[in-house]
């Protein structure tokens, strides 16, 4: 069974990707939604390590608590410190799930791959790049960031890049027909056989 990473900043497209993928067959784990379980699991740590003012209704508010730790460098770390070992955890065990069923490839879609130390489990990393107005434009339209809370968020991933020989780029503009056909030639480059569904 082969792992792919697939990882990229905010607003790169990684999700589109995700979804081609996932029509050739790879099961596709979402760490950012480990992330929000994380984080559902660890409310009374984050109570304590950040204030009750991220909690509402006995629920982390996720806006309050983004403001907070991508506006401090070491609020964010304190924050990765407690979410990160739960996520990794989670993926190892979604990923041995994935063998024990026979699955041919599982991609692992995740901004912070490298960050979390996931790299070293996968066979090859895609990173899906797009240029930093593109992403902006789209971050304002699906998350509603200024052009401050943009910068501060783009600055915190500054660490996200191509970062090792296993690693290949794909450019995400404008024409979401050449998401497939780019992901196509990948599967067939890396000798994947997985077929269309």
């Amino acid at each position: 069974m082969r792992v792919i990473g697939l990882t990229g900043k905010a607003c790169a497209g990684k999700d589109q990707y995700a979804k081609a993928f996932s029509q050739y067959g790879f099961v596709v784990i979402n760490v950012d939604a480990l992330g929000h379980e994380a984080l559902t699991q660890s409310i009374e740590q984050i109570e304590t390590s950040f204030g009750p003012s991220v909690i509402q209704n006995g629920k982390i508010n996720r806006s309050q608590l983004g403001s907070l730790v991508f506006s401090d460098p070491l609020k964010l770390k304190k924050l990765e410190q407690i979410t990160h070992p739960k996520m990794v955890l989670a993926c190892q065990e979604l990923i041995e799930e994935a063998r024990r069923e026979g699955a041919q490839a599982v991609l692992l879609n995740a901004a912070l791959l490298s960050r979390m130390g996931l790299q070293e489990v996968c066979d090859s990393v895609v990173f899906v790049y797009a240029p930093v107005w593109l992403r902006f434009l789209r971050s304002r339209k699906r998350d509603g960031l200024s052009l401050k809370q943009f910068v501060l968020r783009n600055a915190a991933q500054k660490d996200i890049r191509p970062s090792c020989d296993k690693t290949v780029v794909l450019r995400n503009l404008f024409w979401k027909a050449l998401i497939h056909r780019q992901v196509a030639t990948y599967c067939d480059t890396m000798g994947l056989s997985i077929s269309s569904v």
